[in-house]
């Protein structure tokens, strides 16, 4: 499929990042922003890594098992 398009028409989005005269107090709120994140996050804790690991584990598990169930179909087929 080829797509026409005439890129003299093609306007670029508008991104304002202000005057320098701005830049300190949006670092600083970015900043503020970001370590509020950095405060709610959490290591998890070691039973809580092992739920994941497990969950991880079986849905690569559930993947590899359709996949080979979809070659041997195939083969089958053949």
């Amino acid at each position: 499929m080829v797509l026409n398009m005439d890129l003299d028409k093609l306007e670029m989005p508008k991104v304002s990042i202000g005057s320098p005269s701005e830049w300190p107090d949006k670092l600083k709120r970015k900043l503020k922003e970001w370590r509020r994140v950095y405060r709610i996050t959490k290591k998890p804790d070691r039973e809580e890594f092992i739920a994941v690991v497990k969950v991880t584990g079986l849905g690569i598990m559930i993947v590899g098992v359709i996949g080979f169930a979809i070659f041997l179909a195939v083969e089958l087929l053949k």
